[in-house]
């Protein structure tokens, strides 16, 4: 009996984000967004949840590795996205493409040896807000 209560105790003290489906996306504006917190994070495993600045919204974001892009390139923003984040708001990520929690990045961008002008064929959003 006191396993049954010592289970029911530790139950009710997980957070309540554990009762919510893991497909629901939160999405704000126009882009969807991911959770930083290792046990919360939706990105794919090629991706990471990074923050973004004010500049374009703010909030966190699944950041796909520089160069690389999601497969689907049907020109849907609500998948995958870049953003014109030059140097003036930090470290320039203008070759970088977003992408929506559990998307994966694994498909090389057609000109991805170009940096910065990489990835062009990814639909460039001005912003996430």
């Amino acid at each position: 009996m006191k396993t049954i209560f010592t289970s029911l105790f530790l139950l009710a003290l997980l957070p309540s984000t554990f009762a919510h489906p893991t497909n629901a996306l939160e999405t704000r504006d126009s882009c969807p967004t991911c959770n930083p917190l290792p046990s919360q994070n939706k990105c794919d495993i090629t991706t990471s949840c990074i923050e973004i600045p004010a500049d374009f919204g703010g909030g966190d974001i699944c950041a796909c590795r520089a160069g690389y892009r999601a497969a689907d390139n049907t020109g849907n923003t609500n998948v995958q996205w870049r953003l014109p984040w030059t140097a003036a708001q930090g470290i320039s990520q203008q070759g970088r493409v977003f992408v929506a929690p559990g998307t994966v990045c694994n498909t090389l961008c057609d000109n991805w040896q170009l940096g910065k002008d990489g990835c062009t064929e990814v639909t460039l959003k001005d912003t996430c807000a």
